[in-house]
């Protein structure tokens, strides 16, 4: 619930609308962001197809369409990233925020499988500062994975990566914001 909270206030932010509970509590919470919020993901791997997609009905006006042809069991070789800009300190408290919505495929159910969304160093290894899986459904939803920094990574050395080859799928990828809230803030407020 205190995620939702959050998302809507990275909502209203986003749009201008104005400011909700809990980021009147934290402050200008777009302030705690890491990286350049948008919807310009740099989708990789062979396998895939990408398109931009304009909608009004998605903050920010549009996102990006990935197409997956095949599912593999190496999920992260199709994926989406962007870079983030700021620092991250291991113990830091991090909250991962994106919009997302799944296309059919075949005419099956509009869902798709985030195996991993995760926080990582931009080169080798890739480690992970931290990571979480999301299930999209058929509708524009903001989806948030809020985790503990476990390694530090320096100023302009890290990405925001979503892994997208667990299944033959069709997502629809819109903003992401990733924030940093520091080491003393509670992990349960970003709890769903």
């Amino acid at each position: 619930m205190k995620a939702i909270i959050i998302a809507a206030s990275l909502a209203a932010l986003a749009i201008g609308v104005g400011t909700s509970v809990r980021a009147r509590q934290d402050g200008d919470i777009l302030q705690k962001a890491i990286n350049k919020p948008s919807a310009n993901w740099q989708v990789y791997g062979a396998g895939q197809a990408n398109s931009p997609v304009k909608d009004k009905t998605v903050v920010g006006g549009g996102g990006i369409r990935v197409q997956v042809a095949a599912a593999s069991d190496k999920p992260w070789s199709v994926g989406a990233q962007q870079p983030i800009t700021g620092k991250i300190t291991t113990g830091d408290t991090l909250l991962i925020a994106f919009w997302a919505r799944a296309e059919s495929v075949d005419g099956g159910p509009a869902t798709a499988t985030i195996s991993s969304a995760r926080v990582q160093q931009a080169g080798e290894p890739y480690d992970a500062a931290m990571q979480g899986s999301v299930k999209v459904g058929g509708e524009w939803a903001m989806h948030t994975v809020p985790g503990k920094a476990g390694i530090d990574i320096p100023a302009g050395g890290g990405t925001v990566s979503l892994h997208l080859a667990s299944a033959r799928q069709t997502v629809v990828l819109g903003p992401v914001f990733v924030l940093d809230f520091g080491p003393n803030y509670d992990l349960s407020k970003l709890a769903n």
